[in-house]
This record gives C-alpha cells, sequence and structure tokens, in this order.
C-alpha cells in the first residue's frame, strides 16, 4: 500500500507538471518558449572557442546551465497530464 505522504508527494508533483502543462502549451507559452530557446541559443554547443580560438570553461558552463532549465521543461511537457481526481480512484483495478 501507498502511504499517505507518498500519496501526498505524487499529487503535488502531478499538479506541478499539470501547471506545467497548462501554462507552456497555451499560445503565449509556446511564444515564450520560442523567445527563449532563440535567446539563450540552446542548439549551439555549449563550448564554442572565443575570440582568441580559446575554450572558456566558464562560459561553457553558463551556457549548459540556460540549456538545462529549457530541457527540464521539455521534460516536464513530456510527462502525461492526470486530472486531480484520478490519484484518489485510479483508472487501473487489477483483478484476480
Amino acid at each position: 500500500m501507498t502511504s499517505d505522504a507518498t500519496l501526498e508527494a505524487r499529487k503535488k508533483g502531478q499538479q506541478i507538471t499539470n501547471a506545467f502543462h497548462r501554462v507552456f502549451l497555451s499560445e503565449d507559452g509556446q511564444a515564450i518558449l520560442h523567445h527563449l530557446r532563440s535567446y539563450f541559443r540552446v542548439d549551439r554547443p555549449a563550448f564554442q572557442r572565443s575570440r582568441h580560438n580559446a575554450y572558456d570553461p566558464l562560459a561553457a558552463a553558463l551556457r549548459d546551465g540556460q540549456r538545462e532549465v529549457l530541457l527540464f521543461i521539455q521534460h516536464k511537457l513530456s510527462e502525461p497530464m492526470v486530472g486531480d481526481a484520478d490519484f484518489d480512484q485510479p483508472k487501473t483495478k487489477i483483478v484476480r
């Protein structure tokens, strides 16, 4: 059996996932994601040569951190959206 604390943690996590869907799958949310992708240039490699033809590890770490935020949002949007009522009443029942 699942404890009440575990169930509440799952509910909270799913509510956050549902909020990501509501916010970022809206027309405004899609515009924001497009802007963030272009502003932070997430399609470019983290390690890029500088003007002096050298790699800057601090700049690479910064670019990687920016990319990580967008990857996290994309991951949340790939998770399924579940209605709040389905937490207490699961749709799948086991019959023996």
